[in-house]
């Protein structure tokens, strides 16, 4: 977008009005032109939202959204996806929202083979497996429907391996897309005696998720260098006790450039490129690798990556082995900040019960609900699953049909106002648009509000009232 439009004008206008004033924006000289008249139009932010095996939920969600919000059929949208999340969304950047890929991607998600996941979730037999030190986790083949539905290629069946689907496919990331996934050396802080227990050497930044060493241990560490090499061989010890971001985001080449407009210091994650076939699957494989679910794994083009340096430079951090995406299911803070006009709406999640969210904080540092305290900062409407619907989740006795039309139900009670906001959101330390944001291209005189100080953030928790047709929450 031009610095000098009419719509940039009158948006500098508008925040002027309010007594905020923003620098002109950058960003159109370091993001290609069509990535930036394409963000300019954009209106949703969809966050696909991982709810374990319940895809038929989200699914449902989806159908209902696409029937009333036209800008989902126009493809104004940005995808984002967590977890098994991550397999809708990876579908979306490769081949972009429309009528016809929403209804194949609902169709998919309603009948795709979930049982070997399901049956890995009985809470039983997983709490009978840890308590006696037994793996849980299983292989990632099961996972061949889902990737080849995500890459385009629908005889997954004849494919031997997740390999040999990559290499059939010919699709490659085009539309605006995150996924999330955590860094496990980053966040790794189980005791080593006692893998159920946390050993205490780190703190997070909650307002940028970076990873830093408690002082008194960096401290430690820099009189006692041999011991770090031998307890931490996949780690470098900085001059400073930061370590790196506790989350990796996924994206396409468009979503590279405009995340990369955030200083550093302000952005929530390092970003990795995603370019084929390969970085697709590999970042499905990255976000639903979830502790107890499945292996870890290794991203062996880490050139890919941007963290604190230059392409590649991984920092403080000599290896990147993602696990799962669980800790963050709403990516929405940098993506709000260079996008102010966006709405968010996510396909809901289920808070974890205290023992597994203790044991996850013990293994991997973060508590996911203090890290979802603030990302549902930035929620306009999120289609949670009800108590009825919760009920059911633990014992995995509904059908797909069910669980779609739960979904289905769900969305649209949140559109008629009924349900849809968080009840804990507590507001970040980055709440302004980003010094480079891209305005919108079209009126949306909601984006901003002015606080009892004088002064001015990004408005949340608006509903969908200005893409909804109707005009109703």
């Amino acid at each position: 977008m031009n610095r000098n439009s009419p719509t940039r004008q009158a948006y500098q206008a508008l925040v002027c009005a309010i007594g905020l004033w923003f620098a002109p924006s950058a960003a159109a000289d370091d993001i290609k032109p069509e990535f930036v008249e394409r963000f300019a139009a954009a209106r949703l932010l969809l966050c696909f939202q991982g709810k374990g095996s319940c895809l038929p939920y989200d699914a449902g969600v989806l159908h209902e959204a696409h029937a009333r919000i036209p800008a989902i059929g126009a493809g104004q949208v940005i995808a984002t996806g967590n977890s098994s999340g991550s397999i809708p969304a990876a579908y979306f950047g490769c081949f972009g929202f429309s009528d016809d890929t929403v209804r194949h991607a609902e169709r998919t998600l309603l009948a795709g083979n979930r049982d070997a996941v399901r049956e890995m979730e009985n809470p039983y037999s997983k709490l009978s497996k840890l308590s006696q030190g037994k793996r849980t986790e299983i292989p990632h083949d099961v996972l061949r429907e889902y990737i080849g539905f995500a890459l385009g290629v629908a005889n997954w069946r004849e494919a031997e391996s997740i390999d040999a689907i990559v290499r059939q496919s010919t699709a490659r990331p085009q539309y605006p897309v995150v996924i999330v996934a955590c860094n496990r050396e980053v966040l790794a802080d189980a005791h080593p005696d006692d893998a159920n227990a946390s050993r205490g050497l780190k703190r997070i930044d909650l307002d940028t998720l970076t990873v830093y060493w408690r002082d008194e241990v960096f401290a430690y560490y820099q009189r006692h260098p041999e011991q770090f090499r031998r307890e931490h061989p996949h780690l470098k010890l900085g001059d400073t006790p930061r370590i790196g971001h506790a989350v990796t985001y996924f994206v396409d080449e468009s979503m590279f450039q405009l995340l990369q407009q955030i200083p550093v210091e302000e952005r929530q994650a390092d970003l990795r490129l995603m370019t084929n076939a390969a970085d697709v699957a590999l970042a499905i494989l990255a976000s639903t690798s979830e502790p107890t679910y499945f292996d870890p794994v290794v991203d062996r083009e880490t050139k890919k990556l941007i963290c604190f340096g230059a392409p590649g430079d991984l920092g403080n951090v000599r290896q990147r082995t993602y696990y799962g995406g669980y800790i963050v299911s709403v990516p929405a803070q940098d993506v709000r900040r260079m996008l102010p006009g966006v709405r968010v709406l996510g396909t809901g999640w289920r808070h974890n019960p205290m023992i597994a969210r203790k044991l996850l904080a013990n293994w991997l540092l973060a508590d996911v609900e203090a890290v979802a305290h603030r990302a549902e900062w930035w929620i306009d409407l999120e289609a949670n699953p009800n108590e009825e619907f919760q009920s059911h989740m633990g014992v995995r006795d509904l059908s797909s049909q069910q669980e779609f039309e739960f979904g289905q139900r769900r969305v649209a009670e949140c559109f008629a106002g009924a349900a849809g906001l968080p009840v804990y959101a507590q507001p970040p330390r980055w709440a302004t648009p980003a010094e480079r944001a891209i305005w919108p291209a079209f009126d949306a005189s909601d984006m901003l509000e002015q606080q009892a100080d004088g002064t001015v953030r990004l408005r949340t928790m608006r509903g969908m009232r200005d893409v909804l047709p109707s005009a109703a929450n």
